[in-house]
């Protein structure tokens, strides 16, 4: 889920609560929506990842300050996650780590060694999960 930028300089923890209460709105529950979610990110972008069924992603578009429900293209098939977010675990953020981002960071670094400016694309193709 892509959300909005919040107005502001909000911290980490309020940009997560208002994640979890957007999935709240959409669950019905708090504990569930925390169990769902899987990655955060709220140092360069406003989204997080979680699991929830293909139908219910309609209804979450339409929550306020929701900007995109997109496919997890980085989750593989067993549920691991593959993203950079940072990982989201009974209901706490596990701190920013550059081991979280390391396929992410050897692509751009490789791509800086040959003067381009953007991450490399994945030659293989990849199951798409609902976020």
């Amino acid at each position: 889920m892509v959300m909005e930028a919040p107005n502001g300089y909000p911290l980490r923890d309020e940009i997560v609560n208002t994640y979890i209460k957007t999935l709240t709105l959409a669950l019905g529950s708090e504990e569930e929506a925390k169990k769902s979610i899987y990655s955060v990110s709220t140092k360069y972008y406003y989204a997080f990842g979680c699991k929830v069924p293909e139908d219910l992603a309609f209804k979450i578009k339409s929550l306020p300050n929701v900007k995109w429900v997109l496919p997890d293209s980085y989750l593989d098939g067993h549920g691991d996650n593959r993203y950079g977010g940072e990982p989201f675990v009974d209901g706490k953020v596990v701190p920013y780590d550059d081991k979280y981002h390391s396929d992410w960071i050897r692509a751009r670094n490789d791509d800086e060694s040959k003067g381009t400016t953007h991450p490399k694309k994945s030659k293989w193709k990849t199951k798409e999960t609902v976020v």
